[in-house]
C-alpha cells in the first residue's frame, strides 16, 4: 500500500453549532463543497483532501472517536482494504465509491482501537 498523506478528516460538532461551522469552512476558509446533506456536509480542498463535518445524529454507527477521525489517501482502495485487513484491521462498512468523483473511502478499525479511513481520487 502506498500512502499519499492524509487527506480526510472528520469532526463530530453539537447541532446548534454545524451551521457556525459550516460557515467557517465555507467562508472564512474558503473550501468547496463536495456533498451536503441534512447535518452532514463534505468539502474538499484544491489538493483533493476532505474536509467533513457531522453532527452526532449523522456519523456512522462505529462513530468517529468520540469527535474526529482522520484518512489516508491511498492508490488503490480496494488493494489497501485488503492488506489492512490482512494485517488484521478491522474494515467497517464497504467500500463507498463516487465514480461521478472519481472518490471512493472505507473505514476501518486500527489496532489502537480508533476509526480511521483511506481513500482514493483517481
Amino acid at each position: 500500500m502506498k500512502v499519499e498523506g492524509i487527506t480526510w478528516h472528520a469532526v463530530v460538532v453539537p447541532p446548534e453549532k454545524f451551521a457556525a461551522q459550516r460557515d467557517f469552512a465555507i467562508n472564512t476558509l474558503g473550501l468547496t463543497i463536495f456533498m451536503e446533506m441534512d447535518q452532514m456536509i463534505a468539502l474538499s480542498m484544491p489538493n483533493g483532501s476532505m474536509y467533513e463535518i457531522y453532527t452526532p445524529a449523522t456519523v456512522p454507527p462505529y462513530g468517529y472517536n468520540g469527535n474526529l477521525a482522520y484518512g489516508w489517501r491511498v492508490d488503490d482502495v480496494e488493494a489497501a482494504s485488503k492488506e489492512l485487513a490482512a494485517a488484521g484491521n478491522e474494515l467497517l462498512g464497504e467500500i463507498n465509491r463516487f465514480p461521478e468523483l472519481k472518490y471512493a473511502f472505507r473505514h476501518f478499525r486500527a489496532p489502537d482501537g480508533l476509526v480511521y479511513g483511506i481513500n482514493e481520487q483517481k
